[in-house]
């Protein structure tokens, strides 16, 4: 699990044949081998470690799904090793297991903030705009942002300059490609209130621990 709060941006140094391999030295200092690492926002493994580099292993979907068939040799990503129990979380809960791909359709200075609008280019098994909420967090190439305004099929954040700066997305522009991963809390409410319009309606069959449809009903979630 992580926090969506960057850590250090690592260098591409090869990527082929399931293997990804980066220049993070900052990481590198305390990464081990099995160590969960997020890349762009994806959870992978440290398979080995030599004195430059980290390397993972990706299977052939993660790299279809993802934006792992986009990086270039040279490439800057994003890197958040995974919290540890006394981790300050200043994010929000991030897993690492992206909801799908993202295409940066706007691009541009609001005062003292980037405003960036991003097109959900492709998702995985499930709809991600049903999870995307104004003021609700979204991972972003891993980063920890908020929601601005959802139109249609593109939402909009924006980027402080420290985020800017300290990211991947200060060389990202207008028709790159970015991981998403929406928040787990609202994917975990939408799903346990799917689950409960799915059961035949019955006002006196009691849900859990007292809870009931009537009372559902008499509070405004019915």
């Amino acid at each position: 699990m992580f926090s969506g709060i960057i850590k250090e941006k690592g260098l591409v140094r090869s990527i082929n044949k399931g293997i990804l391999s980066i220049i993070a030295p900052i990481t590198r200092k305390n990464a081990y081998v099995g160590q969960s690492i997020a890349v762009n926002g994806l959870c992978l493994t440290v398979r080995k470690i030599n004195s430059q580099e980290l390397f993972f292993n990706f299977t052939p979907e993660t790299y279809l799904s993802s934006t792992l068939r986009y990086l270039k040799i040279g490439e800057k990503v994003n890197i958040e090793p995974a919290l540890s129990a006394n981790s300050d979380i200043s994010g929000h809960f991030v897993l690492g297991h992206i909801d799908g791909i993202g295409k940066i359709v706007l691009k541009k200075p609001v005062e003292n903030s980037f405003v960036l609008g991003i097109k959900i280019f492709n998702t995985i098994n499930d709809d991600i705009k049903k999870y995307l909420i104004k003021k609700g967090s979204i991972a972003i190439d891993g980063i920890s942002l908020t929601i601005n305004e959802f139109k249609n099929d593109v939402f909009f954040v924006s980027i402080i300059p420290l985020t800017h700066n300290e990211t991947n997305l200060s060389f990202k522009g207008i028709g790159d490609y970015v991981n998403l991963e929406s928040d787990i809390l609202e994917k975990t409410i939408v799903k346990r209130v799917d689950d409960i319009f799915k059961q035949p309606f019955n006002p006196s069959k009691s849900i859990k621990d007292g809870l009931t449809y009537e009372f559902l009903s008499e509070n405004g979630y019915l």
